[in-house]
């Protein structure tokens, strides 16, 4: 497992000195992120009602502004990737709730009225002591502060807009030209407004962060060829690192300690295009990665082994070719699953007895085949595909939303079922000159 992060949000809690005026408006906005808060952690928000004017006044005062994406270091990541990052996230963390749905707090407003509110209860009760102890308003702070930690609590709230910052800037990945991550910090900034120079505001930052390629000669048949080293980039709470395998995955005799390097061949990345041909380049970038960090899986055939590209659970689309060099692997080409070499172009070839040529003449090789063809109109293709574990693909595309749905095409279905009739009436008449 990569270390985790050292956190480097330690903003001063409930130390922020208070403006001369908070708004009404704001006020409002805070106190009803606040009530949120408390039916979270199954609490009354009656509680909140026993706090005295000039303490709500300091309670309910956001400082937690807007949170924002930009590039680590600056002319590192395109400013069209660094735009489409920030507006996709800022969509998300508007329209996505934090926490229990039920009660309706988006992790926007956790990251500005909800961190401001439990940052300042936390310090007036906990560090500056501004609640007199046997009073309603110490009993209601002590309540609520016991049941939080704010900076377990920040930890927590990242992990899904994490995750879906890991998915948009893995969909601007290259493994053979550049990767990017991110990781999340808390801004401090001066207050604008205020030219006391003791106020500042705080902001939940998102830095995207760049991984290049690094690359390594292997020879293979007697001829050097370039590989590229796989990484996993920053993704919020963890630094970035070269990926690697346990060898006992593959040998489960060897050592646990011991790790395979994961390097692939560019020639890789043409099959896999080539033959995942509904995909965008931007699904082909997200696809592969997830093949090899999120959801590798590991499958044995035929005294080898190799890893299967999954786009739902049991439903492989393909499988990667690997070679073994020392401690590193080499992943060297993409094979489609209709393949003689996988474990269910094997059971299709035994049913149906079709070459390598006739797959690739009928566009079996390519997933827009499933989508492409009428099976309804080819009984004898469909049950094979059935028989041999195939036919979950066609399901799995039908299901995935990155594929726009599509009728059949015509001219392709007949043209392949003019293909499986002719071949039926060879193997009749081949079959009678026999008799």
């Amino acid at each position: 497992m990569a270390k985790k992060r050292n956190k480097k949000y330690t903003p001063q809690q409930g130390g922020v000195a208070k403006k001369k005026k908070v708004s009404s408006q704001e006020m409002q906005e805070c106190y009803l992120v606040a009530t949120k808060l408390l039916r979270h952690f199954e609490l009354n928000p009656n509680l909140l009602e026993v706090f005295t004017k000039k303490q709500k006044e300091r309670l309910y005062h956001i400082y937690y502004i807007t949170p924002v994406i930009k590039s680590e270091k600056e002319r590192t990541v395109p400013r069209q990737y660094i735009r489409n990052i920030n507006n996709e996230t800022y969509s998300f963390i508007k329209t996505n709730f934090w926490g229990n749905s039920e009660n309706k707090l988006t992790y926007f407003e956790f990251y500005t009225a909800g961190l401001s509110f439990l940052s300042t209860i936390q310090g007036m009760f906990r560090e500056n002591n501004l609640f007199e102890p046997g009073t309603p308003q110490f009993e209601s702070a002590s309540r609520i502060c016991e049941k939080f930690d704010r900076d377990k609590l920040m930890n927590d709230s990242f992990k899904e807009v994490s995750d879906y910052i890991f998915y948009l800037s893995r969909g601007y990945s290259r493994v053979n030209y550049r990767m990017y991550g991110h990781t999340v910090d808390c801004d401090k900034i001066p207050d604008k407004k205020c030219n006391c120079g003791h106020c500042f505001e705080y902001r939940i930052s998102f830095r995207i962060t760049v991984q290049e390629c690094e690359t390594k000669y292997f020879s293979l048949n007697n001829i050097y060829r370039k590989t590229f080293r796989m990484f996993e980039p920053a993704d919020g709470l963890y630094l970035p690192k070269p990926l690697t395998i346990f060898q006992n995955t593959i040998f489960p005799k060897e050592k646990e300690d011991k790790h395979f390097n994961m390097y692939v061949q560019s020639h890789v990345f043409h099959r896999f295009k080539e033959r995942l041909d509904l995909f965008n380049p931007t699904d082909h970038n997200l696809l592969f990665q997830y093949t090899f960090t999120r959801h590798i899986k590991l499958v044995q055939y035929d005294n080898r082994d190799l890893f299967a590209c999954m786009i739902a659970k049991d439903c492989p689309v393909g499988y990667f070719t690997f070679l073994i060099r020392g401690d590193d692997i080499i992943v060297n080409t993409f094979l489609p699953v209709v393949g003689e070499n996988t474990p269910e172009g094997k059971k299709l070839q035994k049913i149906l007895s079709l070459s390598k040529e006739e797959i690739i003449y009928l566009g079996m090789d390519k997933i827009s085949f499933f989508t492409g063809v009428d099976f309804d109109q080819i009984p004898e293709l469909k049950q094979a595909l059935i028989d041999s574990d195939i036919w979950p693909i066609k399901l799995g595309l039908d299901n995935l939303e990155e594929i726009e749905d599509a009728p059949a095409e015509t001219d392709k279905t007949m043209f392949v079922k003019n293909y499986f009739d002719k071949r039926e009436k060879k193997q009749i008449t081949g079959a009678s000159e026999i008799q």
